[in-house]
């Protein structure tokens, strides 16, 4: 049988842990005000370019964390921020199996929100909830973990491409990517790529958005599902998605925030995917850079035909008219009956693919009929539906009101135009 041997912080085998009583009122009145000093003191160490002050009130005892602790500097020192701030949420962790870790040291697990905002990109704060370790030495606080608790953390919980590994980063026109230091050598490419995509999104979207975009390229394995699973989706075999970022997070924050979701939004990549050369890479950073444009009016209960088929459309639309365009066995049974049904609730079960080209040919269709203009006009009315209860209605208003034909013949239609560019 293998021994297994407990270590300490320092790497060292573990004494045995002592028991430490309670603090006294008094004893944590000043544990929490020495607290914030700590993180007001790091905050401003971002804020100001402070790596002294960043170091200033770590617990030394562990090298890794201090190690650590100076990438993250490293990776924050990279990037300018408008805002950084530590805002405690009254809520402590209570984790009596961290005790062998701190032995005989009184330690200490509160809850905490970061927001922050990076400059010329944010134009609102992000909130990531974390959970931070304070252990005290003498008479003295300090920084021991920002660790300890993740496990525990909801989704976007201390997920940002500074926390875990090195970043490089990259800055276009329009775009600001933020890459793991193993990218380095194919940064400026995703830089060129992303600052193309969203050149190619405004020509089609040119108003409602500000044309800055935040792009992660990760390759820590947790981050990459953290953001993922913040859109219900999984990572594998997916090479980029767009997900909103806010200064809000579920059962900690005690406000819903008033600024606009599109404006903190995110583009992540995911390097093991990601070819910036391969034009079919191209076109989905360009998909995914419109649901950021178009973040600000999709609401609950905008039809994801509309949703999905308008980033579609705009990604292959520098492409011309489409042609040739790949049908799979179900949508092309379905184009012979002579009607295709938008998929408006089920969109992402079945036949996804066929559901991906038919949304992209409705609105192709659309603005061959109608015009661009038109499109986006469906879109704008469309987009801002607030209930999923409300859907059907509103579609049939719009092909009403807005296209002068019904939903049924505007999927006859569909048909026939889907038979006539598929193969």
């Amino acid at each position: 049988m293998t021994a297994v041997v407990a270590t300490t912080r320092s790497g060292g085998p573990a004494t045995k842990a002592r028991p430490v009583g309670p603090l006294t009122k008094d004893q944590a009145a000043a544990r929490d005000r020495a607290e914030r000093v700590i993180l007001r003191r790091r905050a401003q160490a971002v804020l100001h370019h402070d790596r002294a002050a960043w170091m200033a009130d770590l617990d030394n005892s562990d090298a890794g964390f201090v190690a650590e602790q100076k990438q993250v500097y490293d990776n924050l020192s990279q990037l300018t921020f408008t805002t950084w701030r530590y805002e405690p949420i009254g809520r402590d962790y209570n984790r009596p199996d961290l005790a062998a870790k701190y032995p005989g040291e009184p330690y200490h697990l509160p809850a905490v929100l970061l927001h922050y905002a990076i400059k010329g990109y944010d134009v609102a704060p992000v909130a990531r909830p974390e959970v931070l370790t304070f252990v005290r030495h003498r008479h003295r606080w300090l920084l021991a973990s920002d660790t300890d608790g993740d496990q525990d953390l909801p989704p976007t919980g201390h997920a940002d491409p500074w926390d875990r590994r090195a970043m490089v980063t990259g800055r276009g026109k329009h775009v600001l990517v933020l890459a793991d230091a193993q990218d380095r050598s194919r940064l400026s490419a995703v830089v060129r790529v992303a600052d193309a995509s969203v050149s190619r999104v405004a020509d089609m979207w040119p108003t409602g958005w500000r044309r800055k975009v935040v792009v992660v390229a990760v390759r820590d394995q947790q981050l990459i599902e953290t953001y993922f699973r913040t859109d219900l989706q999984s990572s594998e075999n997916v090479a980029a998605v767009a997900v909103p970022a806010f200064d809000y997070v579920p059962g900690w924050s005690t406000s819903t925030g008033a600024a606009p979701a599109k404006s903190r939004s995110r583009v992540i990549i995911n390097p093991r995917y990601f070819d910036p050369t391969d034009a079919f890479n191209q076109n989905l950073l360009t998909h995914e850079i419109t649901h950021v444009a178009t973040q600000g009016e999709t609401f609950r209960g905008a039809p994801t035909w509309l949703v999905e088929g308008a980033a579609e459309y705009t990604a292959y639309r520098s492409q011309g008219a489409p042609a040739n365009v790949g049908l799979t066995p179900k949508l092309r049974k379905e184009v012979s009956t002579g009607s295709v049904t938008l998929p408006t609730y089920d969109f992402y079960q079945g036949d996804v693919g066929g559901h991906y080209v038919t949304g992209r040919l409705a609105c192709s269709l659309i603005a061959r009929d109608y015009g661009e203009a038109k499109l986006r006009a469906v879109y704008a009315r469309l987009g801002r539906v607030t209930d999923e209860a409300l859907t059907i209605q509103a579609q049939d208003q719009v092909f009403h009101r807005m296209l002068g034909t019904t939903e049924a013949a505007f999927e006859k239609r569909l048909a026939t135009y889907i038979g006539q560019v598929g193969r």
